[in-house]
C-alpha cells in the first residue's frame, strides 16, 4: 500500500509539473523552472525563477491535508533565497485554502485550472 502511494505522488509530482509548464507558456512572465534539495535533503518539487530573480516553490502531496511539516523544504528555501523569495504553495488534494505563515499556504491541485 505505502509502495502505492509513493508511486501516485511521484505521478501525482510529474502531472502537476507539466501542467506548470504548459500554464508557463500561457503566461506573459518569463519563467525557468528547476528543482531543489539542500545537503540535508530537504527539498521543493517545483521551483520557478521569475526573469528578475524572484522565487516561487510549489511542493506536491498526494494527501487531503497539509500540515507544517510539509512546508519543511519551502521554509528551507526561503531562508535560502532571502528576499527573492515571493511565495511557497504546497498543493494538495482538498478545497481549502490554508495560510501556514508568512508568504506560505496550502491550496487545491485544483487551483491550477482556475
Amino acid at each position: 500500500m505505502k509502495a502505492d502511494r509513493e508511486v501516485f505522488g511521484a505521478l501525482l509530482e510529474s502531472f502537476v509539473f507539466s501542467e506548470v509548464l504548459k500554464l508557463m507558456t500561457a503566461s506573459d512572465l518569463r519563467l525557468a523552472p528547476c528543482h531543489f534539495r539542500d545537503q540535508q535533503m530537504h527539498e521543493v518539487d517545483i521551483v520557478l525563477e521569475r526573469d528578475d530573480g524572484m522565487i516561487v516553490g510549489i511542493e506536491v502531496k498526494a494527501a487531503a491535508t497539509a500540515k507544517s511539516g510539509d512546508f519543511a523544504g519551502l521554509r528551507t528555501l526561503a531562508e535560502a533565497c532571502k528576499e527573492r523569495f515571493a511565495q511557497g504553495v504546497v498543493l494538495y488534494d482538498s478545497t481549502d485554502l490554508v495560510p501556514f505563515g508568512d508568504r506560505l499556504a496550502a491550496a487545491p491541485l485544483s487551483s491550477l485550472w482556475g
